[in-house]
């Protein structure tokens, strides 16, 4: 690299350091402000007046004002006619008054030096119209003054450290703590929260974004990676309005070992629509969205007790080694349930060591079952030995990562009590090991259970980790924990996503070339091949025949058998037309198949164009497999495989990944496939050469990271993968050109 380059990249590193750091600094405004003033507050109640109130009820350190030019005081709080009467700086101002009001309220936000705003206010975008133009007002608005502005159409935000809970809805509790939130949606926020105070769960700083006219769920995850005293940032999502901010801002928090947990609606037609109106802003591929959060590691949930759960298990100071877990109750009927449910979660359950079934049958009742999960019965819950031999026994034994505590009810930890005491010694001795509790149902939190007593002494969590509720949920939430810690053992800071955008290979110019003198819509089997075969995956030889004495002299060239296929760029499905001829094994046959499928083709399409039959080698044996790719507006190309032919629709069986992959990480998801014991050779048939079609699918994706803006459908279907060390080759190809004047939009702002 030359000097001039180094200086460069060095300059450009610096620079958007200090564009963080500035970030950083406007956004850390909204949360630890001096000073906070309501706007529209009143003495007729309404959203200002209650964020007004729990303002003032939390005991918010800096000065409180309301702003409303009919009132001298609200609910004993000083009001002023405007921000500019204020005596004291403003350092952020909550404004909920009518959307016409706005501009004004905003004017007297510059004039009195406000330092962060937050919109309540509704009828911009998610209303469309008048309401699309007035937000962009707004965002010019934020980006002349500089000023960071959240909102409009949203609920509030809360710091639990200061004490700030600037939102309509009171919490009833507050703890400090290290789950984080950005929401778009604003009542969400009270769902979220309300359970995870109730269960003595610390909560960090918590906005709701609204309609992300200024700043968005990229700038908040951003900050929230260098905020300190956040362990894990829960999301819900509806858009993604940077697609580029927000790869970054979750590849820093990858590169921190930092969690996200998100629900990104989406996955309906039903849930894109209602995200529309919602918000006025539109929701992209939820095919492309997955690879997308699969590849930053953040983890999708789907419903907000699973938000709940995942957030609390993530926000564990612990991370496991894998996934081998051991659980343990006083139930007996747990365990067949808990198999059921961890089976689709990824939760391994190994059976019990030779030593550690030996050890526990000495102290466990009889009437106890020896395995894992394992049942110390209602006898157990009497004897402290029972409990202090088994946890220990699992935990020192080296066959688990994982040891749960399984608890009839939600409820408080009793670290004064037998159970409590064996816990911490147990966790004490094996620091290795991550230890859970968690309740066999979900619903209300029980501070405790039974008489009360002195020397009862309630924990909320146990060994880093909150204690957690529903074997469902809970199991889940266990798996998202250690897929998480799977996650960080294999990240990689090169390939990244963020750094792969815009990038072209050295074929580019060609493939370029290729596909744009392509003259039809649809490319043809043979232009589509010679694109393939120009990103270096190999293809069927083959040549083109335009009568039936030229197929038979191409049939001696390229030699038996053959196939021979119809090509004209109208006709899409072959053999729906009568158009493939299999098996050709002499010149004759040959000359026979020709006459057959031009004959076929014009019964059944006689507007075609023929341009000629191709006559194409028939590859070795093999297992058919299908490459594809779908193409976002967001986030480009998404490449899709598994196996082909009649085999893609019958077993649905089909990973993704988006690009940039290596040939490892395909490996990775060729071992996810149902069908990948097929492929290592099941029953005695060999295994196929999944090196090559490793590779073969990281070529695949250069071609269509480079042609993402050229190409609408590309499908690959079969390559056929021979047995292992012998390649595979690609036998058919459908290339669409992308629509004319459909480009994928840009991920910046």
């Amino acid at each position: 690299m030359r000097v001039d380059d180094v200086a460069r990249e060095t300059s450009d590193l610096a620079g958007q350091e200090a564009g963080q750091r500035d970030s950083a600094r406007r956004i850390d405004g909204l949360f630890r402000p001096q000073s906070v003033a309501v706007v529209g507050a009143s003495l007729k109640g309404g959203y200002a007046t209650e964020i007004l109130a729990n303002i003032n009820k939390w005991g918010f350190s800096g000065e409180l004002a309301a702003v409303n030019p009919r009132y001298e005081r609200i609910e004993g709080i000083p009001c002023f006619p405007r921000l500019t009467a204020i005596p004291h700086p403003v350092g952020l101002a909550v404004i909920a008054v009518n959307t016409n009001a706005i501009a004004a309220v905003l004017d007297d936000c510059e004039s009195a030096g406000v330092s962060a705003i937050q919109i309540i206010s509704t009828g911009f975008a998610e209303q469309g119209g008048e309401g699309i133009a007035k937000q962009r007002w707004l965002a010019n608005w934020a980006e002349r003054t500089g000023i960071p502005v959240v909102g409009p159409n949203c609920f509030g935000l809360m710091n639990a450290a200061n004490r700030l809970v600037a939102t309509p809805i009171d919490f009833f509790s507050m703890k400090a703590g290290g789950v984080s939130a950005v929401l778009q949606s604003g009542q969400l926020g009270y769902s979220l929260i309300a359970p995870m105070l109730a269960r003595g769960i610390g909560i960090g700083r918590v906005v709701t974004t609204g309609n992300e006219a200024c700043l968005d769920v990229a700038d908040f995850i951003d900050y929230l990676v260098d905020d300190q005293e956040t362990r894990v940032i829960a999301c819900y999502c509806e858009q993604f309005k940077r697609p580029l901010e927000f790869i970054k801002a979750c590849e820093r928090a990858a590169d921190n070992g930092k969690p996200i947990v998100m629900i990104k609606v989406g996955r309906s037609k039903a849930a894109r629509e209602a995200a529309l109106a919602h918000t006025g802003s539109l929701v992209g591929s939820d095919v492309a969205v997955d690879a997308v959060l699969k590849k930053l590691g953040v983890v999708r949930v789907d419903t907000v007790d699973q938000l709940i759960e995942t957030a609390a298990a993530l926000s564990s100071t612990k991370r496991p080694r894998g996934r081998r877990v051991a659980f343990v109750s006083f139930s007996g009927s747990a365990g067949g349930m808990l198999s059921d449910l961890a089976e689709p979660c990824g939760i391994e359950f190994p059976p019990l060591p030779v030593a550690v079934k030996a050890r526990l049958e000495a102290v466990v009742p009889q009437a106890g079952n020896f395995a894992n999960p394992l049942d110390l019965t209602a006898q157990g819950f009497l004897n402290p030995r029972v409990i202090d031999e088994s946890l220990e026994a699992l935990s020192t034994c080296n066959a688990y990562d994982v040891v749960v505590w399984g608890r009839a009810f939600p409820h408080y930890l009793d670290m004064c009590s037998d159970l409590g005491q064996a816990l911490t010694r147990a966790a004490s001795a094996t620091p290795d090991v991550v230890f859970s509790a968690m309740s066999l149902v979900g619903g209300h939190f029980h501070p405790g259970i039974g008489p009360k007593s002195a020397a009862i002494e309630p924990a909320a969590e146990f060994d880093g980790m909150p204690l957690l509720q529903g074997m469902d949920t809970g199991l889940k939430a266990l798996s998202a924990l250690i897929g998480y810690s799977e996650f960080l053992r294999a990240h990689k800071s090169s390939n990244r996503l963020s750094e792969h955008s815009g990038q072209r290979s050295a074929h580019y110019a060609e493939a370029v070339r290729i596909i744009r003198n392509a003259k039809g819509d649809i490319l043809t089997e043979r232009e589509g091949k010679r694109l393939l075969a120009l990103y270096g995956i190999p293809v069927t030889r083959e040549t083109l025949a335009t009568g039936a004495d030229e197929a038979a002299r191409a049939a001696k060239d390229i030699g038996f058998p053959l196939v021979m296929k119809v090509e004209s760029a109208e006709i899409v499905h072959k053999t729906d037309v009568g158009g493939v001829v299999l098996n050709i094994s002499s010149p004759e046959e040959a000359t026979s198949a020709f006459e057959q499928i031009t004959s076929s083709v014009r019964s059944h399409h006689p507007e075609s164009h023929i341009a000629g039959v191709v006559v194409q080698e028939m590859v070795k044996p093999g297992i058919e497999v299908m490459l594809g790719a779908t193409f976002d507006a967001q986030f480009g190309p998404v490449i899709a495989f598994g196996l082909g032919g009649i085999w893609v629709e019958a077993m649905k069986d089909v990973r993704v990944l988006l690009p940039p992959f290596d040939a490892s990480d395909v490996s990775a998801e060729i071992s996810q496939l149902r069908a990948a014991n097929v492929l290592r050779g099941t029953r005695g048939g060999a295994k196929a050469d999944l090196d090559s079609l490793a590779e073969c699918i990281v070529r695949f994706s250069t071609l269509c990271t480079d042609l993402a803006d050229e190409i609408g459908e590309i499908d690959i279907n079969p390559v056929i993968v021979a047995a292992n060390g012998t390649g595979l080759s690609a036998v058919d190809c459908l290339i669409v050109k992308k629509t004319v004047g459909v480009t994928r939009q840009p991920s910046g702002r």
